[in-house]
C-alpha cells in the first residue's frame, strides 16, 4: 500500500498530470488578482493559437448570443466576461486530463466527466440561487472537486479498483471503499494535488470540502459543491454503487432552498449538462 506522502512525491515528479498547464495556471492566477486587467489575460491567452481559436469559437457560438461576431480574443472576453473564459480554458485543460483510457479497469472516465460537469454546473446554479458573488468560480470549484481520483486511476490503479469493487459489491459510497481500501481518500489526494498545482483557496474549499456538509456562512464554495455533488449524484450522474445521497439538512437550511425546489433544480441541471457539453466541443 503506498503512503500519501510517498504518492505525494511520485505525483509531484510526473509531467501531465504533476502540473497543470502554463497559461492554465497562469489565467486561474490572473484572474484571481484583483489588480489584473482584461488586457492582461488576453495577451496570455493569444500566446496560444491553438486556446485563441477555441475561445472564439465558444464566444460566437449561440450559448453567448453573438454567432459570427467575435474576432478577437479582446472582443471574446469583453463578451463573456473573464470568470468565463477562466471557466472555458480551465474545463478545456481539466477535459484533456479526464479523456483517455483509464488505468483502472472498472473506472469509467466518460461517467467521470459527466459527473464532475453535472456538479460544476449544480454549483454554478445554487450559486446564482444564492447570489454568490462569482458563479463561474463555484463552476470551476465544482469541475474539479474529485480530481483525487484521476491521481488514484493514474498511480494507484489496482486498489482503485479494488474500490469501486468493493462499492459496488457492497453498495456504500465510493469515498468509504477507497478509506477501506487504501486508508485515505480521494479527498487528500485532491487537495495535494491541488497544493502542487498552487489553486486558489476559493477551488480548494471545493476539492477539501466536498463530502462535508457546511453552511453556506461557514464555507460558501465548500456548502455550494458538497450540495452540487449531492444533486449530481440524485440527477443520475454517480460514480460506482448507485448510493442514495441526501442533502444535510443544516446544508438545506442554510441554502435557503424552498420546498421542492430541489427536484425542479434536477432537472435544469439535466439541460444544462447537456448545453455546456455542447459548448466545450465547440471548443
Amino acid at each position: 500500500m503506498m503512503e500519501l506522502s510517498a504518492l505525494q512525491i511520485r505525483v509531484a515528479r510526473t509531467p501531465g498530470l504533476g502540473m497543470l498547464p502554463q497559461i492554465t495556471a497562469q489565467i486561474l492566477r490572473l484572474v484571481d488578482n484583483p489588480n489584473a486587467s482584461p488586457r492582461q489575460v488576453g495577451a496570455v491567452i493569444e500566446r496560444d493559437a491553438g486556446l485563441a481559436s477555441k475561445l472564439l469559437k465558444t464566444a460566437n457560438s449561440s450559448y453567448y448570443g453573438m454567432p459570427g461576431k467575435v474576432r478577437t480574443v479582446s472582443q471574446a472576453i469583453s463578451v463573456m466576461g473573464l470568470s468565463a473564459v477562466r471557466s472555458v480554458i480551465v474545463s478545456q485543460a481539466y477535459q484533456q486530463m479526464a479523456a483517455g483510457r483509464a488505468h483502472s479497469r472498472r473506472f469509467d472516465k466518460v461517467a467521470f466527466w459527466q459527473h464532475s460537469l453535472a456538479t460544476a454546473v449544480g454549483a454554478r446554479i445554487l450559486a446564482r440561487f444564492k447570489g454568490w458573488r462569482d458563479p463561474e468560480e463555484a463552476f470551476l470549484a465544482g469541475l474539479m472537486h474529485d480530481v483525487g481520483r484521476l491521481v488514484l486511476d493514474r498511480f494507484l490503479p489496482n486498489e482503485f479498483d479494488q474500490a469501486i469493487t468493493l462499492s459496488l459489491e457492497r453498495g456504500c459510497s465510493l469515498i468509504e471503499a477507497e478509506r477501506e481500501v487504501l486508508g485515505y481518500t480521494h479527498v487528500e489526494v485532491g487537495a495535494m494535488l491541488g497544493e502542487q498545482w498552487q489553486l486558489p483557496n476559493n477551488l480548494m474549499e471545493g476539492i477539501r470540502l466536498h463530502h462535508q456538509p457546511m453552511p453556506f456562512e461557514d464555507s460558501p464554495l465548500g456548502c455550494l459543491v458538497y450540495a452540487a455533488n449531492v444533486l449530481a449524484h440524485q440527477a443520475g450522474f454517480g460514480l460506482a454503487a448507485p448510493v442514495l445521497y441526501a442533502l444535510d439538512p443544516k446544508v438545506h437550511e442554510s441554502l435557503k432552498l424552498p420546498e421542492g425546489q430541489f427536484e425542479g433544480l434536477k432537472q435544469v441541471l439535466v439541460q444544462e449538462v447537456s448545453r455546456t457539453q455542447e459548448l466545450l466541443k465547440i471548443a
